[in-house]
Parts: C-alpha cells; structure tokens; sequence
C-alpha cells in the first residue's frame, strides 16, 4: 500500500501498477490507463481476496473500506514508514512509531460532510451522494454510514425536500448534543432558498445558511444566514469550541481529542507558546495551561474570532490569537516552544527555515499529508533538529488519511535525513 489508498503490483516489465480496491498480497484482475505516465487502475474481479477483504461501502469516498478496520491501521502505518523511506529518513523512525492510534468509533464519526445533490426522486424528493474520486458523477446514496447521527439526521431532511437545480452541494456540520447546521452550496439567491430554510430548521435542523457557489473554491463567496442558528459548540479534549457548517474544525471530534490530550503531554513547560495554521484554536488552548503565555496565528477571520471569544469564554487569559498569514511570519525572539498545523502542502521552504533561524528550543508537529510531513521533517533533520517522539491518530477510519504527530528538538540528530537529491518524495 502507498499514499493515495491504492496498492501497488508489478506487470511483467516490472513497471508500477497502481491499483485501486486492493488489498496488499491479493491476487486480483484491475483495468486502468496510463496517467502522466503512470499507471492507474481499479479491482474489476478479486481472484485471490485477502482474509482482511469485508464488503465494501457505497460509499465512493471510503477507498479503504473494503479492508478490514485493524488492517487498515497496519496499513496506514506501513504507508507513514514508506513515506519516511521515501524521504530517506532514518530507519530509526521506526522504533519511534508505534501502532496507530485508532478511532473511538471506526464508524458514524464524522460530524462534518459535504455531499453532492444527485437529483431528484419521483414525488419531489432529492437524491443525495458524494462523486467518484477523479470523476464528475455523483453516486446517490441512503445516507453516510462515516456521519455522525445529527449529521445523518440532517441529510435525510435535506432529501425530503425538493430543491432547485442550482444547489450543487450541501455542508452538513453536527455536534455530539445531536443539533446540526446545514450550508446551501448554490448558484441561487437568498431569496429562492429562504423557504426551504425555514422547512428545514422546522424538520429539526438548528440552523441553515446560504454559500454561493464559487468555481475557485469551496467557500469562497462568504457565508449568509438564511435561518435559524449561525453555529453550534462541541468538545474538543478538554475545551468547548464554536463551530459552524463551513469553517474548518476537525471532523472526529473523538480521534481529535486523543491527539489534543496527547500533545499537551509532549509540551515542555515554556515561557512562550507560537502555535501556527491556529484554526479556531484547540491546540493553542491545550497549550496554555502549560506555558507562560501563547499565541496564535490564523488567517481565516471567523476562526480568529470563534476562538478569541472560546477562549474568554473557558477562561484562558495568558492566550492571545491574531489574524495573519502564518507561511510569512516572523517568530518572536522570546518562542521557545512552537507548534504547527499546517494545510495538506505542509509546511513551505521559508518558514522551515524561519522555524529554524527561531530560537524555539522545540517543535511540535501535526500533519495530515504522511507525505509533507516525511518532506519536512527531512529538512528539519538536515538542518541539526532530532525527531524525539513520532505517533499516528486515524481521524477518518476507512480513508487512506492519516493525522501524524511529531515533536522535534534542538540538539545532534539521532535521526538523519539524506543531503539533497535524496529518492523522489511521491508514490509510484
């Protein structure tokens, strides 16, 4: 298994086949085509099936969900080491890493989906479903066996409804408390959805808004209220977040609290706390009963404002968030402990190296792209920082994601990366 949720075979010339539906050590009959010069290709027939293989979900986006759940944590963890080969790290990544962390629930964990109308049923219902991976065509679905029950309970009120062919998507965010919020992803005016908002939030829903369509990017266009509640709050470890349909929250709220508690433990007591890609704050306001004071960077304003006002609310006084752009900051001289939770690129060249010219004694790193972590961290090596703690939490089981959790400090490295010109980086 590589990155990316597929398996790799070899043909008779020993060119890469990278397969799709399959389960390392099977024997299986796969289609595909070539693709910028690699191979790509889906399980039409299984001929020898693993005793890992179970039934596979509907479900298009599940791509590991033909896998039996512990298999799948060895899996993730085999793809993290040959990430970390493929950085030419150390081969002593490997006794740091232990299992995966599983998730609480390996199913109805996911308080956040964003699935796709499908079109319309006879007797003015909609179809709901997520697409194929590379494809325009939506699979419709009963509902998503991943979604937490608010969340299910949203979507099945959304396809009792008729809606016009300008709603493309629909983002669903729900709470352990059982409310959910509901965000129209549509071409349409306010005024063409304000009834079936308010059928909505009648069906039960606690709130629901209008995000119009913006071919650059979900989200893009801003949010408007179109009725009832603008968010809802959930706990995250050990602090009570604002959250919203559309802004950024992690979306298993179980897994997330696993790996919160955990990096608080591996935070040194510090005089100043920098955490960076802040979000709406869970990791600066599980820092701050350990050090001195914190502060956050985000740039996303709503989250900045959730989380100055989740903050006040829990108490947190030594904690200060401030709208920036954290890729261009300048580290203050008086960080000694930094934190990073950087988007799937990972962390870019300039601000390794600002995070290197800092004079933060320690690093803690989490990261959901194996890949950018393992690129990263290369670098990190390189430049005389050592790796001393590694884990692995699965926030979305049966999806080839994976949350790493890392910590890096000052000093001679145990652990060393190759110089320049190392192995490529990517899969295949």
């Amino acid at each position: 298994m590589v990155h990316g949720g597929r398996a790799v075979a070899r043909d008779d010339d020993g060119r890469a086949l990278l397969i799709r539906g399959a389960i390392p050590g099977e024997r299986v009959v796969a289609a595909g085509a070539l693709d910028r010069g690699v191979w790509l290709g889906e399980v039409r027939e299984v001929l020898e099936p693993s005793p890992d293989r179970v039934p596979a979900p509907e479900h298009p986006g599940l791509d590991l969900g033909h896998v039996a759940y512990p298999r799948q944590l060895a899996l993730k963890r085999e793809v993290l080491l040959d990430a970390c080969r493929r950085a030419s790290l150390s081969a002593d990544v490997e006794r740091l890493l232990g299992e995966v962390v599983g998730s609480p629930q390996a199913w109805g964990y996911r308080n956040a989906i964003q699935p796709a109308l499908a079109g319309a049923h006879e007797g003015g219902t909609s179809a709901l479903g997520y697409r194929r991976p590379g494809s325009h065509e939506v699979v419709a679905l009963a509902d998503d066996p991943s979604a937490t029950e608010a969340c299910r309970t949203a979507w099945r009120a959304v396809a009792e409804r008729a809606w016009p062919a300008g709603v493309r998507e629909v983002a669903i965010r729900g709470n352990d408390a059982g409310e959910a919020l509901v965000a129209l992803v549509a071409t349409h005016s306010a005024r063409d959805l304000l009834d079936g908002a308010h059928g909505l939030v009648a069906a039960g829903v606690a709130g629901v808004a209008l995000a119009p369509f913006d071919p650059r990017g979900r989200f893009r266009g801003g949010v408007e209220r179109l009725a009832g509640r603008r968010n809802l709050r959930q706990r995250y470890g050990d602090v009570t977040l604002t959250i919203t349909a559309t802004a950024f929250a992690q979306p298993n709220p179980g897994a997330a609290t696993l790996l919160y508690r955990r990096l608080a433990t591996l935070a040194p007591a510090a005089r100043h706390a920098l955490d960076l890609f802040a979000g709406n704050g869970a990791i600066a306001m599980h820092l701050a009963p350990r050090v001195a004071r914190v502060s956050a960077i985000e740039i996303d304003r709503g989250s900045v404002e959730r989380g100055r006002r989740d903050a006040a609310a829990a108490g947190i006084d030594n904690l200060h968030i401030e709208r920036s752009d954290a890729r261009a900051v300048r580290v203050p001289s008086d960080v000694d402990l930094l934190s990073v939770d950087p988007p799937r690129a990972g962390l870019a060249k300039q601000l390794r190296a600002a995070i290197d010219a800092s004079r933060a004694a320690t690093l803690l790193y989490v990261a959901c792209d194996v890949a950018t972590w393992a690129r990263d961290a290369a670098d990190l090596l390189r430049r005389g920082w050592r790796l001393s703690a590694l884990e692995a939490f699965d926030f979305q089981p049966h999806t080839h994601h994976l949350e790493v959790l890392s910590r890096f400090e000052r000093g001679s490295p145990t652990l060393t990366g190759a110089s320049a010109g190392g192995r490529d980086q990517h899969a295949g």
